[in-house]
């Protein structure tokens, strides 16, 4: 489990750029890592469920990047448990299945779908789409607790 420490490491506390990342391939969970730093965004990666539960009890993330096939579980189960416990939580599933193969578990939970391999440059910016979505939400909520601000599934295929 690596918690970066970009920002500051202060539990329960809600950061509108914090992304947890859970991966099993080390090697690309460190991609996905560098393409998170370089982006600017303080977070924390694991590899699997239980570490990705345990590091959600700590902390509040307002964009989770998940593996869809982690070696104690389903992520798509996964996101949906932790968006129970974070409603505004935003969620990114990543697969080498394609969505056809995947998709009755991955739309009704996932805001993104990624096909492995993608470009990190893509990635990054649905990042940032998703960071300020959450931002939006966080600012209308002060405004008004009446107003839903959930954006529909975005869900796409990879390319490299």
């Amino acid at each position: 489990m690596n918690m970066s420490n970009g920002g500051g490491m202060q539990r329960n506390l809600f950061s509108s750029g914090r992304i947890l990342l859970v991966e099993s391939d080390a090697p690309f969970r460190r991609s996905l890592e560098n393409g998170v730093k370089r982006a600017g965004y303080s977070f924390d990666s694991c590899s699997t469920c239980d570490q990705a539960r345990r590091l959600a009890e700590a902390f509040r993330y307002s964009v989770c990047v998940v593996e869809y096939h982690l070696r104690d579980g389903n992520g798509a189960r996964l996101v949906a448990e932790l968006k129970n416990a974070q409603a505004n939580l935003r969620t990114v599933l990543i697969s080498f299945y394609d969505l056809e193969w995947i998709s009755r578990d991955v739309v009704p939970v996932a805001d993104v779908f990624l096909k492995k391999p993608f470009d990190l440059l893509d990635f990054e910016r649905i990042l940032e789409s998703l960071t300020s979505a959450v931002r939006s939400q966080a600012l209308m909520r002060g405004i008004s607790n009446t107003l839903d601000q959930t954006p529909a599934p975005i869900l796409r295929e990879g390319v490299l």
